[in-house]
C-alpha cells in the first residue's frame, strides 16, 4: 500500500455518499414511466460510503478481516433473494420489465448497503 492511497480512500469515503443522492432521480419515473429511469435507484448504493469512510481510518488486524468476513457471509443471502424474486417474478403476470429492473436496482443498492453496515456494525459493536 502506498503511503497517500489510504488517505485518498478516506476522502472519497467522507464524500462519495452524496452521490447516493442521485437515487432519488429514479423518482421521476412515475412522471416520465421511462423504464431507464429506475436505474437511478442503483446510486443508492453510494450510501455505503459513508460507513466505509468511518472504517477507513482505521488500520486493519485480525478482527478487521474476520469481520470483513462474517458481513461477506452475511451479504451474500441479499443478491441471492434478488435473483430468486427476478426468476420466480419472471413466471407470474406481475413479472414487467419494470418490476424486473427495480428489483435489480434495488437488490444492487441493497448488497453494498447490507455489507457496509453489517462491517460497521461488527467492528463496533461485536
Amino acid at each position: 500500500m502506498y503511503k497517500g492511497q489510504r488517505k485518498r480512500y478516506v476522502r472519497i469515503g467522507k464524500h462519495g455518499w452524496l452521490l447516493g443522492l442521485l437515487g432519488f432521480n429514479g423518482l421521476q419515473y412515475f412522471k416520465t414511466h421511462d423504464p431507464a429511469m429506475l436505474f437511478y435507484f442503483s446510486f443508492f448504493s453510494f450510501f455505503s460510503f459513508y460507513f466505509n469512510g468511518k472504517l477507513a481510518a482505521e488500520m486493519p488486524d485480525e478482527r478487521y478481516y474476520m469481520n470483513a468476513q462474517k458481513a461477506r457471509s452475511i451479504t451474500m443471502w441479499v443478491p441471492a433473494a434478488c435473483l430468486f424474486i427476478i426468476g420466480m417474478g419472471s413466471m407470474f403476470a406481475f413479472g414487467t420489465r419494470e418490476f424486473m429492473i427495480i428489483v435489480s436496482a434495488a437488490g444492487w443498492a441493497a448488497t453494498f448497503l447490507t455489507y457496509s453496515i453489517t462491517f460497521y456494525y461488527l467492528d463496533k459493536y461485536c
